[in-house]
């Protein structure tokens, strides 16, 4: 079992709902079209049939109704070896190559990155499940959208700017710009619906503050963020909205699956998984084992579609408190308190404590002085330790000094290595940031 330090606890307090555990065939989840599709995909998809040891001839609704939940969990690394063993996309891509017309693949952060390929019909299911979230999130027709980075084959934001132009929306894209640039643009074409990452939203924040423009009288609608941990850190939440105004909206996804959640806009902090495109399932990170919707643990995914490359009890490596209820907006189904909490491989330990990086962010951004961070965890089998690097005035240094190490010893009870830099000293970034490194 995963074992948290107090400090992790009271970060990961998220539940005020019921506490009854709904085993996964009592909730209705294995519907008639999740069996049926299924059925039609195990019958064509080698690499599964291989993996759950069936024939194509003995694979039914029934049988999959009753076997699901001794299935074999897939993971990544699995989809990475198959990938070498069938080279160059796998045979868990199981329709003629002819058929699929898109090409993605992951960043390659925890590995040789995975290729994806996908259909017509399964690229226009991501598209669906994305005009879903901009219903939850109240994207209209006559709003105006901006995605404001480089595309490159990162699955994210083409599937979202591809929706964007399904659902009629006025949209632009901002590749190849400054930060000033695209400032600019917001202003002038009355952009009133931005997706972007926590951490490109505090740097777009920083430049506005230093031109002297405040990004809350510009008529912003939602600021949808994605890609890491942020929205949901109660303390960069708070930056972020300091600038931009209660406009947030997390969301999350991957490339495996596409887009999973988006937040409620009625319960802040709930995030809801997209109706009939998945069924969600949450396992201790260690021992595997299947836990209740009241429990902490690793988001496991199967999907309703995605024809050519669904998956099937995907683990996610995502942190999560999954939740059964119906909110109060009218959404009954399945749902993320807190939205993604950390990620399992992430967890490091030290001195006797299991720390997550979202914990350390959160106390990091709570203080005020502190304008950019980077964390090194040093491991040695004699003296491992962490290194926070943060930037600050000149003026604050030694007082926001002190008060980080009185925070870190009373979390964790034992003193940081702080090392201060002078403003602008660490890189910003308009996608993912990387302020915790493990050497």
């Amino acid at each position: 079992m995963v074992n948290f330090s107090s400090e992790t606890k009271n970060f990961f307090i998220v539940s005020k709902y019921d506490k009854l555990d709904f085993l996964l065939k009592e909730l209705l989840l294995l519907t008639d079209a999740f069996l049926t599709f299924w059925e039609s995909v195990l019958t064509q998809n080698a690499f599964y049939r291989r993996k759950l040891r069936v024939g194509a001839g003995h694979v039914s609704k029934s049988w999959i109704k009753d076997n699901f939940d001794s299935f074999e969990f897939t993971s990544k690394s699995e989809l990475q070896d198959n990938q070498s063993a069938y080279p160059p996309y796998g045979d868990f891509h199981y329709l003629k190559l002819e058929e699929y017309n898109r090409f993605h693949q992951t960043s390659g952060s925890s590995g040789k990155p995975l290729l994806f390929l996908d259909s017509k019909d399964g690229w226009e299911w991501l598209l669906s499940n994305w005009l879903k979230i901009f219903a939850l999130a109240g994207i209209e027709k006559s709003d105006r959208l901006f995605f404001p980075f480089s595309f490159g084959p990162f699955l994210g934001f083409w599937t979202a700017f591809e929706a964007s132009l399904k659902a009629g929306c006025l949209s632009f894209p901002g590749g190849g710009m400054s930060t000033e640039a695209r400032l600019a643009l917001i202003q002038n074409q009355k952009i009133n619906v931005i997706f972007t990452t926590p951490s490109y939203a505090l740097r777009v924040g920083e430049v506005a503050r230093n031109q002297g423009l405040n990004l809350r009288e510009l008529g912003l609608k939602k600021l949808i963020l994605a890609g890491e941990p942020g929205a949901n850190i109660p303390a960069t939440r708070l930056r972020i909205e300091k600038d931009w105004g209660p406009i947030v909206v997390d969301h999350h996804g991957m490339t495996e699956t596409g887009p999973v959640t988006v937040e409620c806009s009625s319960t802040s902090g709930l995030l809801h998984i997209i109706e009939h495109a998945f069924v969600a399932e949450v396992i201790d990170p260690i021992t595997l084992k299947k836990q209740s919707h009241s429990t902490i643990g690793e988001l496991v995914l199967s999907s309703f579609g995605r024809a050519g490359c669904p998956l099937l009890r995907y683990r996610t490596g995502d942190i999560v408190h999954l939740t059964h209820q119906k909110c109060p907006c009218g959404f009954n189904g399945q749902s993320l308190l807190g939205g993604i909490l950390s990620r399992a491989d992430e967890m490091i330990f030290l001195k006797g404590n299991n720390i997550y990086p979202s914990v350390l962010q959160n106390m990091l951004h709570s203080i005020d002085g502190i304008l950019e961070f980077r964390i090194t965890f040093r491991k040695s089998d004699g003296n491992s330790d962490l290194m926070f690097e943060i930037e600050t005035l000149p003026s604050d240094s030694e007082l926001i000094k002190t008060r980080l190490e009185k925070v870190i010893q009373s979390a964790f009870l034992f003193k940081p290595l702080i090392k201060i830099l002078p403003k602008d000293s660490l890189p910003r970034q308009e996608m993912k940031s990387q302020r915790f490194i493990q050497i």
